[in-house]
């Protein structure tokens, strides 16, 4: 059972909801993989932490500051989520924090840790990643720890962003999103931050970039499983370009997903990285032909959790 602890800090409820219609956000795709419907993507819930951490940090968390989550259970389009952040003992600390149903405050969505300057016990960082002899994968045959994912230019737009407040995919903005901030221009969203690294593999909605992990993953449909964001030369400013990097940091399957944890780098034009994220990025055996046997089985409620099994 979760006790949550006195006097934290607790975000509105926010409707969570889906800027894409494919994969696992289709409503028919997702039940035919044994979803309860569109299922939300981890990194739209990153946003509603963001205002209660400037609360218990202060605007230096968006210049060294680090969320790390582990996604537990599924959202589903339409439904409610509500960040909860304990505040730091002492001042400045690492945190505890988590999202949780409104309408089931024990039902939590994710948890993890948030932490300013020191990250080195995060929650990703503490995590054992259960990884395995890639040997026996399929989707991500051949894929080893170390491997790079490439390089590329990434820009986040404010045109881009100000769609994603607009819609109300973005549930929780800031005023700095869409005007001055204390450092000058609009700054992106957490969930922006990490959209700008993990797109050097998912690409843009359009097209995808599956083809830098593995040639074998083809049109299988992938979820996010955990995002941490660190904040190391902060903040990512808006229509400014940064060069990401990627690279493996291990792989291994579950019952019903193989999945692969990996690390990213945004670098600014001076070559200081400005932010880092690391990412656990899981592919649905069932939606793969070279599941074949799988195919047609609904992913199990136990296996819809975010955590490894």
């Amino acid at each position: 059972m979760n006790i949550e602890v006195p006097d934290s800090l607790v975000g509105a409820p926010r409707v969570a909801l889906n800027p894409s219609t494919s994969s696992i956000h289709d409503p028919d795709r997702a039940r035919a993989l044994g979803f309860r419907g569109a299922a939300v993507g981890g990194n739209l819930h990153l946003d509603i932490f963001a205002p209660l951490l400037v609360e218990a940090y202060g605007q230096a968390w968006f210049e060294t500051g680090a969320l790390s989550l582990y996604f537990l259970n599924i959202v589903i389009a339409g439904e409610p989520v509500q960040a909860v952040v304990e505040r730091p003992t002492p001042p400045g600390a690492q945190t505890r924090i988590h999202a949780r149903s409104p309408r089931d405050p024990a039902l939590r969505i994710c948890e993890g840790t948030a932490s300013l300057g020191d990250h080195s016990r995060s929650e990703l960082s503490a995590r054992d990643l259960k990884t395995c002899d890639a040997s026996a994968l399929r989707l991500l045959k051949g894929v080893t720890p170390g491997q790079s994912l490439g390089e590329a230019e990434m820009t986040l737009t404010w045109k881009e962003q100000e769609a994603l407040i607009e819609s109300g995919v973005n549930n929780e903005p800031m005023d700095w999103y869409r005007g001055a901030s204390p450092w000058g221009g609009s700054i992106a969203s957490v969930g922006g931050t990490a959209a700008l690294m993990y797109r050097l593999l998912t690409g843009d909605g359009v097209r995808h970039h599956h083809d830098r992990i593995s040639p074998h993953i083809g049109d299988a449909s992938a979820m996010f499983g955990a995002f941490e964001i660190v904040y190391q030369r902060g903040p990512v400013f808006l229509d400014r370009p940064y060069r990401v990097e990627g690279r493996v940091v291990g792989v291994g399957e579950s019952p019903k997903t193989e999945y692969l944890w990996w690390d990213a780098a945004a670098s600014d034009e001076t070559g200081a990285v400005v932010a880092r994220m690391r990412h656990l990025f899981r592919l649905i055996k069932a939606s793969s032909p070279l599941y074949g046997d799988l195919q047609g089985a609904p992913v199990s409620a136990r296996a819809e959790k975010g955590a490894v099994r």
